[in-house]
């Protein structure tokens, strides 16, 4: 499998209490590749959710229904930045428009501090 930068892909992120702990994203759920390392079969990814934020933090960023694949109005959680093994990725959706790229990367910036 290869994986490229803006993908959104389903991933098996683990199953709480054991897998997922605190405020970690757990189950199976949408994510968007940052960065692919095929060679290494590992990618950092950011997870989406479907749920509404209860409150609005800048390092949310919202996608539209049927962007990449996504079936309902989506939330990218840039501060719950993963890296995860090939061996979660269940399948692929599709792929983010490069604006929406450009926003999630402005937003990593700053989360990150680089």
């Amino acid at each position: 499998m290869n994986l490229s930068k803006g993908e959104i892909i389903d991933v098996n992120l683990g199953q709480p209490p054991k897998e997922v702990k605190g405020h970690e994203q757990g189950f199976k759920r949408p994510c968007i590749v940052i960065k692919a390392f095929n060679n290494l079969a590992l990618a950092i990814v950011i997870p989406v959710t479907s749920k509404q934020p209860k409150c609005s933090i800048y390092t949310i960023v919202k996608l539209s229904k049927w962007v990449g694949g996504l079936t309902s109005d989506s939330y990218a959680l840039c501060h719950q930045i993963r890296n995860v093994s090939f061996d979660r990725v269940i399948k692929k959706r599709g792929s983010l428009s490069s604006k929406d790229i450009l926003k999630i990367h402005s937003v990593l910036i700053d989360t990150l501090e680089i």
